[in-house]
């Protein structure tokens, strides 16, 4: 909560007197291993699920902030970038990566799913990635990717699986993403920074779902992965799919918002997800059951 805090205040500040923001960690191995589960985990505890449904809302306005904001926002990104972290980094308008880069979407992990805008983004990537072939061409590996929690090796592989896009750019070495990451403020003030404007995209809707959850079948009847599992990534198919509607429906931003907070919501509540963000907590090791 203070880190959401303290970052709506920086936007306030740097929107009245300054050029830019930048997210900067100077812990060069870490720029964010996520959200707090501890807090989480209390909440779920005290039977408080109303307060992190406030909290994954309060995290989603901020991430739409940093996104929409009148002044480029860029993240200055080296080492793990994780769950949240890598939220954060999706939202802001530019990223400058070290080569040794680590974002990912972990969620599913600890069983849940990205709520931070998460799904949103990469479903919105892989829409407008998909312009010369077939949405789901894009969406199926970006499923993948989540659903097995995998989090990119490098900078370059982070573009290769759409955590960083063409115009982000990537620097061999860590200690100079801040310089690099001024001097990114500074171009984009010269060329006339706007905010981007709000924009509709296609989403696979109930077709693609379908298509995403022959592939799920196939793993569970194979073994590889536990009945929570599939229960997890079909919500998650169903997020990054649009929801119920059909292939090709347009849709924005607060739409896949609500679909994110609402299948975080519902792993959240379930006893099988309770107890691995407990067994994360208590070991440091995923629980698979």
């Amino acid at each position: 909560q203070a880190v959401l805090d303290g970052m709506n205040q920086a936007l306030v500040i740097a929107e009245q007197q300054c050029q830019g923001l930048i997210v900067y960690q100077h812990d060069a191995i870490n720029f964010s291993s996520g959200a707090d589960l501890r807090s989480v985990a209390a909440f779920i505890q005290a039977d408080k699920l109303a307060a992190i449904d406030q909290m994954v809302a309060e995290f989603q306005q901020l991430m739409m902030r940093l996104q929409s904001s009148s002044i480029p926002t860029v993240a200055a990104l080296r080492g793990r970038a994780l769950g949240g972290g890598c939220e954060l980094m999706l939202h802001c308008s530019r990223v400058v990566a070290a080569f040794e880069s680590y974002p990912g979407l972990v969620e599913v992990g600890v069983g849940l799913i990205p709520a931070g805008g998460g799904c949103k983004e990469m479903a919105k990537r892989a829409a407008l990635k998909s312009s010369r072939s077939e949405l789901m061409d894009v969406l199926q590996p970006y499923f993948e990717q989540i659903a097995t929690a995998l989090v990119a090796g490098s900078a370059p592989d982070a573009l290769q699986r759409g955590y960083l896009l063409e115009n982000d750019i990537w620097v061999m070495h860590s200690d100079e993403v801040l310089y690099a990451a001024l001097a990114e403020i500074k171009a984009m003030n010269a060329a006339n920074y706007g905010a981007p404007l709000p924009t509709l995209f296609p989403v696979a809707g109930r077709e693609g779902h379908a298509r995403l959850q022959v592939g799920l079948v196939n793993w569970l009847e194979g073994g590889f992965i536990s009945e929570h599992d599939f229960y997890i990534a079909n919500q998650l198919a169903h997020v990054l799919c649009g929801g119920d509607v059909n292939e090709g429906t347009l849709v924005d931003d607060a739409w896949m918002l609500r679909l994110e907070k609402d299948a975080f919501m519902t792993l959240a509540a379930t006893p099988l997800t309770q107890a691995r963000i407990a067994h994360l907590l208590e070991t440091g090791k995923p629980l698979r059951n």
